[in-house]
């Protein structure tokens, strides 16, 4: 048979539910027979969208494969309708089936056919005329492996490390956070710096050699960090001074610390003469309080206190927080599995794993945040470093519109995803070179 063209009527695909349940019309228009190098029949079939049941504002929104029969939309085509990808090609299966006849006349053209609508041809043979049959070739409304069996399960020990949202990033020059799954890896006690003896803990090793996932994100919007160390008031009255004078001089000195002691006790007795009356005052203030149990008698009687000689003392370092919210909207079904496996990941990896014997639980997955400039794949110089961290929260709203809506394979159309990380080490002024290169931690 000569090459020809065939359109099918118009049918209606419904897609969405409740309240944000829509109809879109389509039609498939087919072309062929036309013989490939190979001198197989072949037709090449399109995707026609039209305003309405009666066949207006017609526009192309897919062509179809000749030999596998998958779709590829082109711009015309919603996100939405490229969600609900395995409806379309449902009711275009059909509309082909029932356009068999003009465009074939022998079993090659047939099986031609039926390569264009991704069946075999007993498939698509068994389908004619029966517009309520769904494709032979059927599509899963799930795609991603099989549902999970029930537990107990082995702790898992690998992730993907090629996670990218969108999928677009990955050809982007746009910035980027990347975000690794490590193995969490304890310290060990009695070293110092650089592995040598010590009284401290060793470093842990690289995270590059333990991450077990990522996942590479947009640089979401108020990025911010503070660094803190904690100050508090310290007081040390008179008495106080004395006496760890002369306790220091005691354990400072050796074998003649006895000695020091004795002349640092006179010296402090030699200072309280020298303050005449104020010391008598003290004294027999101090000595009323500790027989009697009353307090702050000086203050009551004399209108007056023990000088503390207060000052804001340092007291240490503290851990620094990061907060990130996204909103991932998934753009087609591809996108959606990504969503699927970032969220699961993120999950999975901040759970405490159980030992054999049940007896433990060991620390969950610890993470690396890397702010990454596309510029020759580096660290980003003008945001902050962060330190390795644990996950203390991550929450997932799964309706962030207030209603509940899916795509045809169930996916979620919008998740908001927020992390909350806390570094699991402090920064310390020895973290960070004299080179001013970039912003540092």
């Amino acid at each position: 048979m000569a090459a020809t063209t065939a359109t099918s009527k118009v049918s209606p695909v419904v897609i969405g539910s409740g309240r944000m349940k829509s109809t879109t019309y389509i039609a498939t228009k087919v072309t062929g027979p036309i013989k490939n190098a190979a001198g197989e029949e072949t037709f090449l079939p399109e995707i026609i969208q039209y305003d309405d049941a009666k066949g207006s504002g017609a526009k192309t929104i897919a062509t179809r494969s000749a030999d596998t029969g998958e779709i590829t939309w082109n711009d015309n085509a919603s996100n939405k309708t490229k969600l609900n990808a395995s409806k379309f090609k449902k009711a275009s299966n059909n509309q082909m089936q029932s356009i068999e006849k003009e465009l074939t006349s022998t079993a090659l053209e047939k099986a031609g056919l039926n390569k264009a609508s991704g069946a075999t041809n007993q498939e698509v043979s068994s389908n004619i005329g029966n517009s309520d049959t769904s494709s032979a070739s059927p599509i899963s409304s799930f795609s991603g492996g099989s549902p999970s069996k029930a537990g107990p399960h082995p702790t898992r020990k690998s992730y993907s490390k090629s996670l990218v949202y969108p999928t677009t990033l990955r050809t982007s020059q746009q910035d980027s956070l990347r975000i690794s799954v490590l193995k969490y890896e304890p310290r060990t006690l009695g070293k110092g710096a650089k592995g040598k003896a010590g009284l401290g803990f060793a470093d842990r090793s690289p995270a590059a050699g333990r991450t077990i996932g990522a996942v590479t994100l947009p640089v979401p919007g108020g990025v911010q960090d503070g660094n803190m160390t904690s100050w508090g008031n310290g007081t040390m009255t008179p008495l106080d001074i004395a006496t760890s004078s002369a306790v220091k001089s005691f354990l400072g000195n050796g074998s003649e610390g006895g000695t020091a002691a004795v002349d640092s006790v006179k010296q402090s007795i030699q200072a309280a003469k020298d303050g005449g009356a104020d010391i008598s005052k003290a004294m027999e203030n101090m000595f009323t309080e500790n027989l009697t149990g009353t307090k702050d008698l000086l203050a009551r009687t004399e209108g007056m206190v023990m000088n503390p000689n207060m000052e804001l003392l340092f007291q240490g370092p503290q851990l620094r927080p990061f907060g990130f919210t996204y909103r991932l909207s998934p753009r087609d079904e591809s996108e959606s599995m990504v969503i699927l496996k970032i969220i699961r990941m993120f999950k999975q990896s901040m759970a405490p794993q159980k030992t054999d014997s049940q007896l433990f639980l060991k620390a969950p997955n610890t993470y690396k945040l890397e702010f990454v400039s596309p510029r020759g794949a580096k660290t980003h110089r003008f945001l902050p470093q962060i330190k390795e961290c644990a996950l203390e929260n991550f929450a997932v709203n799964y309706t962030p519109d207030g209603n509940y809506m899916t795509y045809d394979n169930s996916s979620m159309i919008a998740y908001e995803l927020t992390f909350s990380f806390k570094e699991i080490e402090p920064i310390y002024n020895n973290d960070m070179d004299s080179k001013d290169y970039d912003i540092g931690f």
